[in-house]
């Protein structure tokens, strides 16, 4: 069983709220809080695991104990008040013993504890995002800077100060403190989302000034600027095995550039890879959905429209079946304009970097007329583009779809845990729709729902609506995958929390990315030479990247010519003095 919670409290000075993070955990903190929670799903008492030894003594950690309610996590918050706010979320999760021991009795609604308040930026902050480590916490905003913050253990104020003299009212209620350990000023203007690379040495900030940058973590310089697209970036995502870089943006595309740098992490480069914008989109025949209805239903029964890749295989229809439904074939926008979005379009990564979700997509479905069924009218619906890691390199060429959503998708989360794959009955075809030895789950958000998804089935699992009264703004799943927090821009959050083993079992603990930071070195920084019209390659000159393997660049030669026409550098000259020009 799932519930859904509203908290009505003064997240914000009941501003809008922009965006919400909660803070990983160690990978032995949380292989503690998943043996707890396959304890608690198996009936067993807290603090013992399935093997029949307590958790902390089976890692050798003095850690403290998981409690009956499941671990609790400490959120951040970004708002329209300028600040960032940081809270604990306690789940309250009811075990299986509990619920059937007390049958009559409804469980503990899950708890927001305020922490503290962080007041440094200057403008409204759009985006907070956690380390992988967990020890920093990025924000950005209005005001184009980007502040690095870290714990404080500064329990006394400074002299001639106290909490009730401070210039923030909320200061007296704060619980710990935290404090700016680096400061950059990235724009001047406007920052939407950002990105941390896997290993926490780099941060990707994108906003109103069309380019995207690349900020080094530890002196806070900035080591690229690239300004490939033609409107404001609106998502930013980074490949869990530091490969690639995603950025969409309003101009209706989504880039895919390769990273590359140098073994210092001083110098980094960008080198645009695919480009997402227009697709051959065949239209297909549907019914028109009868009264009781709606597009959102049809979603859960549709089938994904894919194709084969060679390291991603979603089930194929049959090509009769598709070639007699088909209507018509022409160039296609994938993305919704300006008009669909005003500030996010945050797009995902999968934790093992196989995938790519990207929000905001425009599905066209062809509809027969309610007074001529002989003639129809296209329909285009709210959807979420999937790219497959093979395919990164080649444009225009998602590898699945799922439309049906009556209003613009706007974010896009993964859950960080992996599930075994649920059993299927035999005879009933493939047990997934991807061809993986488990299941990812994650959640997209629309402007008035969220709809959860996995990989293993075109349906969607659940979905959370009537919650608010204004657009979702960000979404978060906890580090065990049981919580997701739903920011909205009315001033309000939501959180879902799933009972134990709802989701399913978690996958092997050698094989979650969450737990094993094996980071695939990026590609060695090479001279790219430089052309006077970037050209995307054709998809026949693009060859599928099974392997991911790094091709070589060569290292252009510079003729003759070309260093005569290059400036050259001034010398200066001494002067001296030989005498008085003699008369003439």
């Amino acid at each position: 069983m799932v519930r859904s919670v509203t908290f009505e409290i003064r997240w914000h000075d009941t501003l809008p709220i922009y965006s919400c993070d909660f803070q990983p955990i160690t990978s032995s903190r949380l292989t503690n809080v998943l043996d707890h929670n396959l304890g608690q799903a198996s009936g067993l008492p807290p603090g013992q695991s399935l093997s029949g030894h307590s958790e902390a003594s089976k890692h050798n950690e003095q850690q403290a104990p998981v409690l009956a309610g499941g671990q609790s996590w400490r959120l951040a918050t970004a708002g329209g008040d300028n600040n960032v706010r940081m809270w604990m979320i306690h789940p309250n999760i009811p075990s299986p013993a509990a619920l059937a021991a007390s049958s009559s009795a409804s469980p503990h609604p899950p708890r927001a504890e305020y922490m503290s308040t962080l007041s440094r930026h200057t403008g409204v902050v759009n985006v907070v995002r956690f380390s992988p480590s967990g020890e920093v916490l990025a924000s950005a905003g209005d005001d184009g800077a980007v502040l690095f913050w870290v714990r404080s253990n500064q329990t006394q104020q400074p002299f001639g100060e106290s909490r009730l003299s401070s210039a923030e009212p909320d200061s007296q209620y704060d619980k710990e403190s935290w404090r700016v350990r680096l400061m950059t000023r990235a724009t001047t203007q406007e920052l939407y989302d950002m990105a941390w690379s896997p290993d926490g040495n780099m941060l990707a900030v994108g906003g109103t000034d069309f380019a995207v940058r690349i900020i080094q973590t530890s002196t806070g310089a900035v080591l690229r600027e690239v300004s490939d697209h033609s409107h404001y970036i609106q998502g930013v995502a980074w490949d869990p095995l530091n490969l690639f870089l995603a950025t969409q943006s309003s101009d209706r595309s989504v880039h895919i550039s390769r990273l590359s740098r140098n073994a210092s992490n001083d110098k980094v480069d960008l080198m645009l890879t695919s480009k997402h914008q227009r697709t051959d989109m065949r239209i297909s025949q549907v019914t028109k959905p009868s009264s009781g209805t709606s597009a959102q239903d049809d979603a859960a029964s549709s089938e994904l429209k894919c194709s084969n890749l060679p390291t991603i295989s979603p089930a194929l229809q049959n090509q009769e079946e598709t070639q007699k439904s088909e209507s018509g074939e022409y160039m296609h926008r994938m993305y919704g304009d300006d008009r669909c979005s005003s500030f996010f379009r945050r797009l995902a990564f999968s934790p093992d970097g196989a995938l790519l979700v990207t929000p905001t997509g425009q599905h066209i479905t062809s509809s027969p007329l309610s007074n001529d069924i002989n003639k129809s009218s296209n329909v285009s619906t709210g959807s979420v583009y999937l790219y497959g890691r093979a395919s990164f390199g080649r444009s225009h060429a998602p590898i699945a779809v799922l439309p049906g959503h009556k209003s613009v998708t706007l974010i896009v989360r993964f859950s960080p845990i992996l599930y075994h794959l649920r059993e299927t009955p035999v005879g009933a075809g493939k047990a997934s729709i991807f061809d993986l030895p488990y299941r990812m789950v994650y959640a997209v958000a629309t402007q008035d729902s969220v709809w959860v998804y996995d990989t293993q089935q075109a349906g969607p699992i659940c979905c959370f609506s009537n919650l608010h009264y204004a657009s979702f703004t960000d979404l978060a799943w906890s580090p065990d995958g049981q919580l997701l927090m739903m920011s909205s821009s009315d001033g309000y959050c939501s959180t879902a929390v799933f009972d134990y083993h709802e989701l399913g079992q978690p996958y092997d603990y050698d094989k979650q990315p969450s737990l094993r930071r094996i980071i695939q070195p990026v590609e060695p920084l090479m001279p790219i030479p430089v052309q006077e019209k970037e050209t995307l390659p054709s998809k026949g000159d693009i060859q599928s990247h099974a392997s991911f393997s790094t091709p070589s660049r060569p290292v252009p030669e510079t003729s003759p010519a070309a260093k005569d026409s290059e400036p050259k550098k001034k010398r200066r000259v001494a002067l001296k003095f030989e005498g008085p020009i003699p008369p003439s």
